[in-house]
């Protein structure tokens, strides 16, 4: 079969590999796999743990080609969790199978998606609605990550996004179905902010022309806090270091920072705003299965209309150029790749 393999740094091929056993239950015919900042950060060799050689690609459906598993047919619609949890560790039996410390996921200790054909347990996939295309399914991976980061949310909070980029705007969308009465996202792109703007959101600032840090910007400035206290919920999903200082100042006393990204290298940041208002930093990695189940039930209930954050769909072949072109800069939201093509 065919897959995106990145040999080196900055170098993918699309090659001939082995074909996957179907040991593992179920063997998917893979349809739509989206490319992230982490398959980024893997293709420039700067990822924790996703070394090269591998291949990329972790948020991905497919249809059920082969399959021991009874729950599954072939013919079925899948979109998969990509977190194989051990569930006999200490974390696990905590219920937090997320932060297992033997988990596999793709790159891993469990091959990537962008291949022709991929195999999975039955435990870690996820049935599409009929009516649900391939393209919302591998969709249901980063609306999880959102889903597990606003875990603070309630209604009538207020919250604000650093970084509007295809997380941020999907932050941006859950905390307001989790009933957020004021949402902020900031983000530099025009094509970002305008994208934002398109979809409702009713806040939308770019952080290089607005002093976010200055004392004068927060909650109060667009009517939800008459107390001018700041923001109850701040989620950074951008990864650069002025972020941490921004999000210190738009917090208000006892309110939530949570941190999406990982950082290139250390930081150095004054946490004197953390103590004197006694902000809780909290970290968030990726999402747990309950979380990946509630974010397949908001897209096959079309609860939130993913369709607009796809920019576009391109063939297997043409990765190498897609990951190019994003690291350059490319405007976009949501660039997936089609194995099948």
């Amino acid at each position: 079969m065919r897959a995106a393999v990145l040999e080196e740094p900055r170098r993918v091929v699309v090659a001939d590999v082995p074909d996957p056993a179907p040991a593992d239950g179920v063997l998917l015919r893979m349809h739509a796999v989206g490319l992230c900042g982490s398959d980024l950060h893997t293709w420039r060799g700067h990822h924790p743990f996703r070394k090269p050689p591998v291949v990329l690609g972790h948020e991905g459906a497919g249809e059920v080609v082969a399959s021991s598993d009874p729950g599954f047919r072939v013919g079925d619609r899948v979109a998969v969790l990509p977190a194989m949890s051990c569930w006999e560790c200490a974390r696990c039996e905590a219920g937090h199978p997320h932060l297992c410390a033997g988990k596999r996921v793709p790159g891993g200790g469990w091959p990537g998606m962008l291949s022709e054909y991929f195999a999975a347990p039955g435990r870690v996939l996820v049935p599409l609605a009929d009516e649900v295309g391939y393209d919302e399914g591998a969709l249901i991976e980063p609306l999880a990550v959102a889903w597990h980061c606003t875990w603070g949310v309630e209604a009538g909070s207020s919250v604000a996004v650093l970084g509007g980029g295809p997380i941020g705007s999907l932050v941006a969308a859950v905390s307001r179905i989790r009933g957020a009465s004021t949402v902020l996202v900031t983000d530099v792109k025009a094509y970002n902010r305008e994208f934002l703007v398109q979809q409702g959101v009713p806040h939308v600032v770019d952080p290089s022309a607005v002093d976010l840090t200055g004392g004068n910007f927060s909650a109060a400035a667009l009517g939800a806090d008459p107390a001018g206290d700041g923001f109850d919920v701040v989620v950074v999903a951008s990864g650069h270091p002025s972020c941490l200082v921004e999000a210190f100042a738009l917090c208000r006393p006892r309110g939530r920072v949570v941190l999406l990204p990982m950082f290139a290298g250390p930081l150095s940041v004054d946490l004197n705003p953390v103590v004197l208002k006694e902000v809780t930093v909290q970290g968030s990695t990726i999402y747990t299965p309950a979380d990946f189940r509630h974010a397949a039930r908001l897209i096959n209930d079309r609860v939130l209309d993913v369709r607009p954050y796809i920019t576009s769909s391109v063939p297997l072949a043409e990765t190498p150029e897609v990951l190019t072109a994003m690291d350059a800069g490319i405007d976009h939201l949501k660039i997936q790749i089609e194995p099948t093509r």
